[in-house]
């Protein structure tokens, strides 16, 4: 029974919890929408939500968000930082403030999760190395270490704390900016293919991700679990390939030489320095880029909470593609 019971959204206003919040209200719950002030409310604004100002960095703050929750939805994490102790203070230690705020809380949520990232797992090996919740997690990036370090300091209060974990793959839909650039570069004629060798990914559409979050928020089956989010497993030839055929183009592919991604990275801490803010191609994520495959396995998902994808890739793109155009981004 969902209907009047209050789920409190962190990072609500953002890419994910926006539609994580709109799932949510759907369904017949009353939503709390934990934000910043500074925050850009657009995508939520005019929603029936309650609201909750507060930092992850801010105690008494967050107490007062947790009070008489029945849930604790977790998407709030900084994916950019120009060092590692940023990452840490926010995606780590923030989320054991809000995890401690939400076990002192009388009463308590009945379930607290937490969006975590298959950047806590890492890499796959190789093209046949697909990791499921058993791997052991070998992180590389300093997002995907601070997030790791959030899942560990998360399971040490999992007496007290009634936690489930969620590893999305990469994910992509409307609202959206990370993934926009591939768009963006194919309606303007062009597909990059990086290095000659064979990359490939695992993704997720973000409404899929959405229906997976909302069913491990319900099911008792979730509780204390940790489950990788994923839909498909493509290359990035092929990611790009689907995007040319929503947008009815014939991109020109330009093989880009991965040593090129050196000065890149070089150039990225650059800008960093002079702008106080990192690039959105920064050394981390060229970190990320030299790794040929990041895949993982959906099947405990599908097994346990009965997730299966609704959408697929030619779908998803394309309503990605329809989003980006209404919206004047594209």
């Amino acid at each position: 029974m969902t209907e009047g019971k209050l789920a409190l959204v962190t990072g609500a206003n953002g890419f994910v919890g926006s539609h994580v919040t709109e799932a949510l209200l759907a369904r017949g719950y009353r939503v709390r929408c934990m934000v910043r002030r500074s925050s850009d409310l657009s995508y939520i604004q005019g929603l029936p939500v309650e609201w909750a100002y507060a930092d992850l960095r801010q105690g008494e703050a967050l107490r007062q968000a947790c009070q008489s929750v029945d849930l604790v939805c977790h998407c709030a994490a900084l994916t950019r930082a120009l060092d590692e102790e940023t990452f840490y203070q926010v995606n780590t230690r923030g989320v054991l403030a809000l995890a401690q705020a939400a076990v002192d809380a009388d009463p308590g949520p009945e379930r607290f999760l937490f969006v975590s990232s298959q950047a806590a797992l890492g890499p796959s090996r190789g093209p046949d190395d697909v990791l499921d919740e058993s791997s052991p997690p070998q992180p590389i990036t300093w997002y995907g270490q601070s997030k790791w370090a959030a899942e560990q300091a998360l399971q040490d209060l999992s007496e007290r704390l009634p936690l489930t974990i969620v590893r999305p793959a990469a994910v992509f839909g409307p609202r959206d900016r990370d993934f926009f650039a591939y768009f963006s570069l194919v309606k303007w004629g062009l597909s990059l293919k990086l290095g000659r060798q064979g990359r490939r990914i695992s993704l997720i559409y973000v409404h899929d991700l959405v229906d997976l979050i909302v069913s491990a928020l319900e099911k008792e089956a979730a509780w204390g679990q940790t489950y990788l989010g994923t839909a498909y497993t493509c290359s990035y030839t092929q990611f790009s390939a689907s995007i040319a055929q929503a947008l009815n183009k014939q991109p020109l592919v330009i093989t880009v030489p991965t040593m090129l991604l050196t000065p890149i990275a070089f150039w990225s801490r650059i800008q960093g320095k002079l702008t106080g803010r990192p690039a959105l191609l920064n050394d981390q994520r060229v970190l990320d880029m030299r790794q040929r495959y990041w895949l993982c396995s959906g099947e405990k998902a599908r097994r346990e909470l009965g997730f299966v994808p609704k959408y697929d890739l030619g779908a998803a793109v394309q309503e990605t593609v329809d989003w980006y155009q209404e919206n004047h981004w594209l």
